[in-house]
């Protein structure tokens, strides 16, 4: 069975190349957009002060989220040209070390977000009545951060090697699950346990 031809870069116009890459692209950022979006909605239904609490929430996660981002985008860099000179055991030690430096910069930032967080969202200005929520929310997503940033630094190095489809596809459905998963956890539908705030983090 003859191996799926893989798109390369350095071949074929530019337009066509770049049409081909972006429109999965777009898709996966648009799915990966609707995270928050999508546990806001739920959020606001269990009231305004979680809805608040939740709102303080985003620039910590922004800031997290966009430092993978970044990486991701020199991860890509770095590999994509490896790849054209032909160095594939160079991209592949690339790709090794920039996912190892996002998990270190990541993990850096939950440890300090795990050993601040009141004081941060309090800087942020929430008050006393918000903190328990925010905490509710934040503690799980914490945990479960590298689990966001590693997949994004590794479809970024898919990304380089000419396959935008993979990690858009990834992307989506890590969406889906989460807009399956965020009312059964928020509300506690069927047998799943009503953990509000938390289980929004937990989707």
């Amino acid at each position: 069975m003859k191996a799926k031809p893989r798109m390369l870069l350095t071949e074929g116009e530019v337009g066509p190349r770049l049409i081909r890459l972006a429109i999965p692209m777009a898709w996966g950022i648009l799915t990966n957009m609707l995270f928050n979006l999508v546990d806001t909605f739920y959020i606001g239904r269990l009231g305004s002060v979680p809805l608040a609490a939740i709102g303080f929430t985003f620039p910590v996660v922004f800031v997290i989220s966009g430092t993978a981002m970044g990486m991701g985008i020199g991860i890509s860099s770095v590999v994509s040209r490896a790849i054209g000179e032909g160095h594939h055991d160079r991209a592949l030690a690339l790709t090794t070390r920039g996912i190892v430096l996002v998990v270190l910069l990541a993990a850096s930032f939950i440890l300090l977000g795990l050993r601040f967080h009141d004081a941060v969202f309090r800087w942020l200005g929430a008050g006393d009545e918000l903190i328990p929520l925010i905490r509710s929310y934040m503690i799980p997503w914490f945990a479960g951060a590298l689990f966001l940033v590693i997949p994004m630094s590794g479809n970024s190095a898919i990304r380089a090697t000419g396959d935008s489809l993979t990690p858009s596809l990834i992307m989506i459905t890590a969406g889906c699950v989460n807009i399956l998963l965020d009312p059964l956890l928020i509300f506690g539908l069927g047998p799943f346990p009503r953990l509000e705030m938390s289980g929004a983090a937990l989707a």
